[in-house]
Formats: C-alpha cells, structure tokens, sequence
C-alpha cells in the first residue's frame, strides 16, 4: 500500500508541546511546520543560504544548471536525455587510452558483465568496517559479505538463496553469499530488462583473519571522481554473477 513519506497532521497531539499539529513519516529538521515561530523557525533547505531550494546552483564544475548523465559504466549505449554527453564530461577519470593502472580500467555496456551493481551499508557495521567486524556482536550480527538479487534474476542464473557467489567486474572479482529477495525488482529502461544486484561495503582486508568475512566490494567499483567532491561512483557500474 502506498503511503506518504513525511504528512503534517494538524489534529495529532505532538508530545513535545502537548498541542495539535505534527509531522508523521520522516522527521524534518527545527520546528514544524516552517516557519511556525520567529526565534526558531527555519526554512526547510537548511545548507542553502535563503532556506531554500534553487534550479540554479553557481560555482560547480558540471552547473550552474542540473543535467542527467549516465554512469561512466551503464548498460546503455546512449544517454536518452542527451545524445551529446553520455556521462559527465567534467569528471575525474584516471584511466586514459595512453595508459593506466590495471584496477582503473572501465568498460560500458560489455557482454560479459551485464547487471547493474550498486554498494551500500547494513545497520551493523560502520564504513570499512574496520572498527565493527572487531566487536564480536556485531560481527556475529553480519559475519560476511552478501550479495542481494532479485528472485528473477537468481531464477534466471539457477542461483539459490545461501549459495556462494562470484561477482566480476572489470576491474577484479569476490565472492559474496547470496540473498534472494523481493527488496530488488527487475526494472525497464529504453524496453530492455535490466537486473541490478547489491552489495554492502563493510568487508575485506585482514579481519576476520580466517578469510571468513569475504573481500571488499571496492575490488568492483570503478575509479572515478565526481567533478566536485571527487566522491567516487560506487553506486552503479556494471558486474557478471555466477555460481561460485
């Protein structure tokens, strides 16, 4: 069932001050609704100067105005909002056709590595999880690397929920559990199916030292800097799975 993110309800008692009105879902930063006292209120973009959100942002690399690109790696041959620009022609790439490091080397729309893969956190562990596979509890909370699919996908490749999994990209390969679930779907673009997989962060490196915990899902990631933060695009970029 559809239900909203964050809805001011105007009758609902609010603890805090014992009066109605109060927002329910998400929980907005000062006082609600905006602007509802003079000494406190405040707008809701709180890290723009005016409070306010703006189409046109000064002093970025890739601005003033917002543009969609694709992924330096995707599984389309073009972008379908801009045919000029693929990707964002003012990133950090350090693979160049003159030369470069074996793990920098990308590759767009290649057979051999066709799911969309993106890395992301679980509640139990912290960044490279360096200081949370140390505390036993947590570590026994999520012991190692998973990879999670749709049941689509995992139908397709006679993958089953528990079994251990390769994932390849073009830069190297780690094995991963797999997690067969509803959580991911199979979605259209430009009519073609496209599967994405996932994979947490948190692992590698020497601890647990038995190997047990798996590898780091940077082996996977492609370098590449965002044109501002130099943040890099560990959120899409292209794999293959296969049964371990």
């Amino acid at each position: 069932s559809k239900r909203a993110v964050i809805k001011w309800n105007p009758s609902k008692v609010n603890p805090a001050t014992g009066k109605p009105g109060m927002w329910e879902g998400d929980v907005p930063d000062g006082p609600a609704p905006p602007l509802s006292t003079e000494k406190d209120g405040r707008l809701p973009f709180i890290m723009k100067p005016l409070g306010v959100g703006s189409i046109f942002g000064p002093g970025l690399a890739d601005g003033p105005f917002p543009e969609h690109y694709e992924p330096l790696e995707c599984p389309l041959q073009e972008n379908p909002f801009s045919k000029k620009h693929r990707i964002n022609p003012t990133i950090k790439l350090f693979f160049t056709k003159e030369g470069g490091l074996a793990e920098d080397i990308f590759l767009s729309c290649d057979s051999r590595y066709p799911y969309v893969c993106s890395t992301y956190r679980v509640t139990e562990h912290w960044q490279t999880g360096v200081m949370t596979r140390h505390t036993p509890w947590l570590l026994e909370l999520q012991p190692q690397v998973f990879v999670e699919m749709s049941k689509e996908l995992a139908q397709e490749k006679k993958i089953k929920n528990g079994d251990k999994i390769i994932v390849s990209s073009a830069r190297g390969k780690m094995w991963a559990i797999a997690i067969v679930t509803d959580r991911i779907k199979p979605f259209k673009v430009m009519n073609s199916t496209i599967h994405q997989v996932g994979i947490p962060f948190h692992y590698g490196w020497k601890f647990p030292a038995d190997g047990s915990g798996g590898d780091s899902a940077n082996i996977l990631t492609p370098t590449i800097g965002d044109p501002n933060t130099m943040i890099p695009e560990s959120k899409a970029f292209m794999v293959n799975i296969e049964k371990a």
